[in-house]
């Protein structure tokens, strides 16, 4: 790493879009699902500190730690307006700490600011009726109506997050495809530190996005879901040469899970 950059910024990944992020003394967890992930044998109890949760969308390999972890921290829950009622139905928490974060709503908790932007899923290419009966297939959905009615909500509707530190570092959370309107969207924010899907994603397309959007620091997630680090890590490498290549001085990492990265 470029010992010339201080961001001010530590951050842990878990598994898939779970990081657990610390600016000063705010600490922010996204999309709590980690004791049901097959990338890793970690639990939700390795999360050490949890102020907010940012939910991306409501797809079940995104909440299933969700309500542990809002017994066990009482943290705010920031997610999309859609999904907002049918979450706390199935938390049955109180709805004072559920925040629907309508894109380009910006909350400043203190020692961290945090931006709620549009995005669009993945595309998963299968039809919406077929993709929800996929979705309710899964064990850790079936039977439960109130996680069923959230996968529904989990295909249409998309958040990502802008934080902005106090010291003026920006970090971008985002799990979408590479498309032209989302990198018009992200490019004109700037971030100095992007976290980037890279589950079905191009490397060479994501570096494309990455070099546009003018980020230093790269870090990718959401690798691990179907597959071993073994079987990843030619793809991760892919794209941090294709980044460095664009980005004379930017700094790639690859996240190990349950290691803490200061930046």
């Amino acid at each position: 790493m470029n010992e010339a950059a201080s961001y001010g910024v530590a951050l842990k990944w878990l598994t898939v879009t779970c990081f657990e992020i610390r600016f000063g003394g705010v600490t922010v967890v996204s999309d709590p699902f980690v004791t049901d992930s097959p990338g890793t044998e970690l639990t939700w109890e390795a999360i050490e500190g949890c102020d907010l949760i940012t939910l991306s969308h409501s797809h079940w390999d995104h909440i299933t730690d969700l309500p542990r972890l809002m017994e066990r921290f009482h943290p705010l829950l920031l997610c999309g307006e859609q999904t907002a009622e049918p979450l706390a139905r199935w938390l049955n928490c109180t709805p004072s700490r559920i925040y629907p974060m309508a894109p380009n709503l910006e909350l400043d908790f203190g020692d961290v600011k945090v931006r709620a932007l549009f995005g669009r899923h993945t595309d998963l290419k299968q039809g919406y009726c077929d993709l929800l009966r996929r979705l309710e297939e899964n064990p850790l959905v079936h039977g439960d109506p109130h996680i069923t009615e959230l996968q529904a909500c989990g295909s249409l509707e998309y958040r990502n997050y802008l934080f902005t530190a106090q010291n003026g570092t920006k970090v971008l959370l985002w799990g979408n495809d590479p498309t032209v309107e989302q990198r018009n969207l992200v490019r004109a924010l700037r971030p100095d530190i992007a976290i980037l899907q890279l589950s079905k994603q191009d490397p060479v397309e994501m570096a494309d996005f990455a070099a546009a959007i003018g980020c230093k620091v790269l870090i990718p997630h959401h690798m691990d879901l179907n597959s071993a680090e073994a079987a990843y890590m030619p793809k991760v490498e892919r794209l941090r040469s294709e980044f460095l290549a664009r980005v004379p001085g930017g700094v790639f990492i690859c996240p190990r899970h349950g290691q803490w990265i200061e930046l």
